[in-house]
């Protein structure tokens, strides 16, 4: 990993340091809306011309302008686009069926979809939607596509970022607990798959204010994210900026070295993650067993 890498580093700079690792290989993306992290991402690696760009989530007909682009840099690369709800089970499941159908393999998945929203919502699914968004749905759709995943040389996952009470059954919803519990599972997610043989990653992109991440999200309370980050001085970035962590984690050789997987970045860099939350004793297999009650599958590699 490049020291040189860090908060100000951007998409393409990353891009074009590792562009030997993008070309020729397939990537699968989750959450290609347009001004959002899955989007970024994309357009800064068809820059170095990879073979096959594969869009993942609930809106297919949204993502033109995300293929307009690709194909604007790079013509010859293949793009598919499949639409996986990640808030309803059966999609993902629907979903898998097709990747699997339609592709060799998979060299990279990154999973970058997400929802941010005030209120307590649950799914088709009965789980929690931040829960089910950004952990089960994806828990779910890498379990399934591992088979592609290993016919890679060098797979990798990517995970973009307490669970006896995920529901919040037993106590009062607040919006930050549970879209933060849902990050959390995101990283005992990637611990659980590196202890399983799978490189993965998990990481904190970075304040990034105006993505596609909260449309349901109330502007009062935006507002107030934003003048509570200013206060305390973070610095936030853009999203030319915004995607150079997750594309680190998925691109750089260093990062395919054993004893680094499983690791959390933040600014580029792997660092230990603040809070008790990440080190807790038994959590990444606690949660596997948890999610795999939640999907109804289980799974063993």
């Amino acid at each position: 990993m490049s020291n040189a890498f860090g908060w100000g580093t951007k998409n393409d700079e990353v891009v074009d340091a590792f562009a030997d690792r993008v070309k020729g290989r397939v990537f699968l993306v989750t959450g290609p809306a347009p001004n959002g992290l899955g989007d970024a991402a994309l357009r800064a690696l068809a820059l170095a011309h990879p073979a096959t760009l594969l869009l993942v989530g609930r809106s297919p007909a949204k993502y033109a302008p995300v293929i307009d682009a690709i194909k604007a840099i790079d013509p010859a690369i293949v793009v598919r686009v499949y639409g996986v709800d990640f808030n309803v089970l059966q999609t993902v499941r629907d979903g898998a069926c097709k990747i699997l159908e339609e592709n060799d393999r998979i060299d990279v998945v990154l999973n970058s979809a997400g929802v941010m929203r005030a209120d307590l919502k649950y799914t088709v699914d009965g789980i929690e939607e931040h829960f089910q968004t950004c952990h089960v749905g994806h828990f779910l759709l890498t379990n399934l596509l591992i088979p592609l995943l290993k016919k890679s040389d060098e797979p990798r996952v990517v995970n973009v970022s307490n669970y006896s009470d995920y529901n919040f059954k037993n106590q009062d919803f607040i919006w930050f607990k549970g879209y933060g519990q849902a990050k959390l599972a995101n990283l005992h997610f990637s611990k659980a798959l590196a202890a399983r043989g799978i490189t993965s990653y998990a990481l904190h992109p970075g304040v990034i204010h105006g993505t596609s991440l909260g449309p349901e999200f109330p502007p009062a309370i935006l507002e107030q994210l934003r003048k509570g980050d200013f206060s305390k001085g973070v610095k936030t970035k853009e999203l030319s900026h915004g995607a150079s962590t997750a594309l680190v984690a998925a691109l750089d050789p260093k990062m395919g070295l054993k004893e680094k997987s499983g690791g959390w970045l933040e600014d580029c860099q792997l660092v230990t993650p603040v809070g008790d939350g990440h080190s807790k004793a038994g959590a990444p297999d606690e949660l596997w067993k948890l999610s795999e009650k939640l999907v109804g599958q289980e799974f063993t590699f």
